[in-house]
């Protein structure tokens, strides 16, 4: 599963999730669409595989990052 975010400058709540994509290519294509509305658009798109750590956390890995 791939969650994608724009980012925010500053402070709590730095990033906000705009979907969630089963498909990588689809991930990128709603990235496309964002950054043709706005050029400066900071995103990151996140993997995770449904595994969790010892406290309980979803183990993310950051695919892609401007």
């Amino acid at each position: 599963m791939y969650h994608v975010y724009i980012k925010k400058e500053k402070g709590f709540g730095s990033r906000t999730l705009i979907g969630e994509f089963n498909d990588y290519d689809k991930a990128q294509e709603k990235i496309e669409e964002e950054l043709a509305k706005d050029k400066d658009l900071k995103y990151l798109i996140e993997e995770t595989t449904g595994a969790v750590d010892v406290y309980g956390e979803l183990i993310v890995d950051i695919v892609e990052e401007n």
